[in-house]
């Protein structure tokens, strides 16, 4: 506690301060064999005693946990699987049958012990037999605690060989075992559908932000996205912060969590941003925030729930890129690359993904004026583009948007499916609706080739502050054909990976718009 009140809020904690607590954790081990205590109980008490979660828990986990997991941990397993001697067993040995019933029974309870339980309180089988699998499983911990027991001879050669290998294989059947019973992304799966196109005027939002760079863009997006009182916006905002020096994750509800559970202020810039938001849209927008925190690879559980549990209609991501002022790439999320590949393809509504480059110099082009947001939608076909020209349908309603449609037509394909009929409806229904409105135009490109439709699209980026467009995910056209094999991010579609482009040195923001697909 000590430190933590040496360190001011939002700076890291010394080197000096980290030095010093790996040293007393190795004197604490000394102490332990000092007093006839096992190597592990001095660094165990004193691990109590440090505080959890910024500045010094997590600053203790960055620091050492990439040493301790990538080189320590591989070494530990190695050494164990050579002092493995499985010569030592032998199979006609009278203790050999003994220790393989002790060892079938111990897992047995063990299972029973927790199943049993959970079949009483009726929870579903395969998830219970899931969580018992998953508590009688042995790990690292159960593997030192055998070398422990062997080096002080209480158990021989024999019987530590016997229990690593029951360690190896219970983990590799639970862990098959558990995919096979367990499928998380089962639970977002519903008989309604929640997007855009289904939805009425109230339009119910989840909005992703996972720091505060990400504040300005999606407030501008929900500002052009015509928040009034006949069609009025609920935003629930999720801060995601990466757990770290946690020992469990953290869900926070600011409507309901009036008092803070620790002296950090989470999320309070957001909030604070957010709600100004709201005050200026008065009974046209609706904020609620929350906070997750939690391990990034478990971040889209906390998103696709959230968006369950609130009814949500769309998920908007921020884009795993930011760029600076001058054009260029500044940061390059890898994580959160993969964050949003895991969203895509287990969210319970439409899902899209912002690609911000408002803060770039603005484009010289004859459409920019000061006024007036100029927005475009390409328009393919598919049930993306149709949920991509819902949103630019609510975006248009307000006049300081002019809004283009842009729809491309290959002169090649001749056929006339389900789905191209189901286009041709919407897109004449919505020109019919829309002829009259001033701010709206309508094009049409026919397409012979597919470098036309690169060409094309490229040419697009300096006339437009927004394009939008459907991610077209496993939809085979001949305007796109032979364009997927050049994809770099898959999950932006072939013409949204176009468009947020390292080559294209614009101030176009992109938002690349995915229905509903987890539906039964």
């Amino acid at each position: 506690m000590w430190i933590v009140k040496r360190t001011p809020e939002g700076r890291p904690v010394k080197d000096l301060y980290i030095l010093i607590i790996v040293l007393a954790v190795l004197l604490s081990g000394v102490f332990s064999a000092w007093f006839e205590q096992t190597v592990l109980f001095g660094p165990l008490i004193f691990g109590l005693a440090v505080p959890e979660g910024p500045p010094l828990g997590s600053t203790l986990v960055d620091k050492l946990d990439p040493f301790t997991s990538g080189f320590l941990l591989p070494i530990f397993v190695t050494v164990m699987s050579l002092r493995t001697n499985l010569s030592a067993i032998n199979p006609s040995a009278s203790y050999t049958f003994a220790n393989i019933i002790l060892l079938c029974v111990g897992s047995i309870t063990k299972i029973l012990a927790c199943l049993l339980p959970m079949l009483y309180c009726k929870m579903p089988l395969n998830d219970a037999a899931a969580i018992s699998l998953i508590m009688s499983t042995r790990g690292v911990v159960d593997l030192a605690s055998y070398s422990f027991l062997r080096d002080d001879k209480i158990i021989n050669q024999a019987s530590f060989a016997f229990m690593v290998i029951a360690t190896a294989v219970t983990s590799i059947f639970v862990q098959i075992m558990v995919k096979w019973l367990y499928d998380p992304s089962r639970k977002y799966a519903g008989y309604q559908r929640r997007n855009l196109m289904n939805s009425n005027n109230k339009l119910p939002i989840l909005v992703c932000i996972h720091n505060p760079d990400n504040t300005a863009a999606i407030l501008r997006l929900l500002e052009k996205s015509n928040p009034t009182r006949d069609f009025p916006i609920v935003s629930n905002v999720l801060h995601l912060i990466e757990l770290r020096g946690r020992a469990s994750s953290v869900f926070i509800s600011h409507q309901v969590q009036t008092k803070a559970i620790t002296d950090v202020a989470y999320s309070e810039n957001v909030i604070i941003a957010f709600q100004g938001f709201e005050r200026n849209h008065y009974g046209a927008v609706t904020i609620q925030a929350f906070t997750a925190i939690s391990p990034r690879n478990l971040m889209h559980e906390d998103i696709c729930t959230l968006a369950l549990d609130v009814l949500a209609s769309i998920i908007i991501l921020p884009f795993h890129r930011k760029w600076a002022v001058d054009g260029s790439v500044e940061v390059e999320d890898h994580g959160l690359r993969t964050l949003n590949s895991s969203v895509l393809e287990r969210a319970p509504c439409s899902v899209a993904i912002l690609v911000d480059r408002g803060q770039l110099k603005r484009s010289t082009s004859v459409r920019a004026s000061e006024n007036v947001y100029c927005i475009a939608i390409l328009f393919l076909g598919g049930n993306d583009d149709q949920e991509a020209l819902a949103f630019a349908k609510r975006m248009a309603i307000s006049g300081t948007i002019s809004l283009t449609v842009i729809r491309l037509i290959s002169k090649q394909d001749v056929s006339c499916d389900v789905d191209e009929v189901i286009d041709l409806d919407i897109v004449g229904d919505w020109k019919q609706s829309r002829s009259s409105w001033e701010n709206v135009k309508y094009i049409e490109h026919y397409v012979h080739e597919i470098t036309e439709t690169a060409l094309l699209v490229r040419s697009l980026v300096d006339d437009y502050d927004l394009i939008i467009t459907g991610r077209r995910n496993n939809t085979h056209s001949p305007l796109t054909a032979g364009l997927e094999e050049w994809t770099e991010i898959p999950e932006l579609g072939v013409i949204g990976d176009m468009l947020a482009s390292k080559d294209l040195k614009t101030r176009a923001s992109v938002l690349v718009i995915q229905q509903q697909q987890t539906t039964l």
